[in-house]
């Protein structure tokens, strides 16, 4: 019987996308009961949502990893041990991570998993290897041009000039900007700083937003300015 289900162990079914790895494992159960569990993933939970694939993690706010088997009903007949290369980093079905963890100026972290290991009650296991991500989101900085409430003099052909300054801790890649205009928006790339004409005379409203390669993304609330024409007809 012991045989049986170390060949069980044996067959595993997939990678499957985000790397979550299936297989099966035998967990013991009463005679005749010939139930199994057959994957095990790994998800992280941060600002209350849980997320399975990328492993992205906000270095901002304190995290969770939680492992989760099928079916659901036998998660608690084996057990969990979160491993970082061939070093156990705690146990159990949960794993949190600090951002103290997270802001560790070494390259590899040490105190961040990347292999979750199970084992049932006869010692049998299955593992699975991850990545987790560590992203810090870019930021803009709350002065622009022109500053919330500013007063333009000019007309309809005269260009305006806004500006911005925004930065990622990270420099994992390009910021992409969109520079939105009375509620239309248009992409300007990695521009932080763009003329534009065409206004009318009275209130208008803009805002910024960024992004970084890893889909983190930054905003400034919407600004108001006002056009006051003082070279149209009298």
């Amino acid at each position: 019987m012991k045989k049986t289900k170390r060949s069980v162990l044996d067959i595993c079914l997939a990678l499957m996308a985000g790397g979550l790895f299936s297989a099966c494992l035998h967990v013991p159960n009463a005679p005749g009961d010939d139930s199994k569990i057959t994957s095990v993933e790994v998800l992280v939970k941060q600002f209350d949502e849980t997320k399975e694939s990328p492993l992205k993690i906000n270095s901002d706010e304190d995290a969770e990893l939680i492992a989760l088997v099928n079916p659901h009903k036998y998660k608690d007949d084996v057990k969990y041990y979160w491993y970082k290369g061939d070093d156990v980093l705690g146990e159990g079905m949960t794993y949190a991570i600090s951002t103290d963890d997270m802001a560790s100026s070494k390259k590899i972290k040490k105190n961040i998993p990347d292999k979750l290991v199970i084992k049932d009650r006869e010692k049998n296991s299955l593992e699975t290897t991850f990545q987790i991500i560590i992203n810090v989101p870019p930021q803009i900085s709350a002065d622009t041009k022109p500053a919330d409430g500013d007063t333009l003099y000019g007309n309809t052909h005269t260009p305006f000039q806004f500006s911005w300054k925004s930065s990622d801790r990270d420099e994992n890649g390009h910021l992409s900007h969109i520079l939105e205009i009375d509620g239309i928006r248009y992409n300007v790339g990695e521009l932080q700083q763009v003329s534009q004409s065409g206004f009318t005379e009275g209130r208008h409203t803009y805002r910024i937003l960024v992004e970084d390669s890893l889909g983190d993304k930054d905003s400034i609330p919407e600004q108001e300015f006002f056009v006051i024409d003082t070279l149209g007809a009298p």
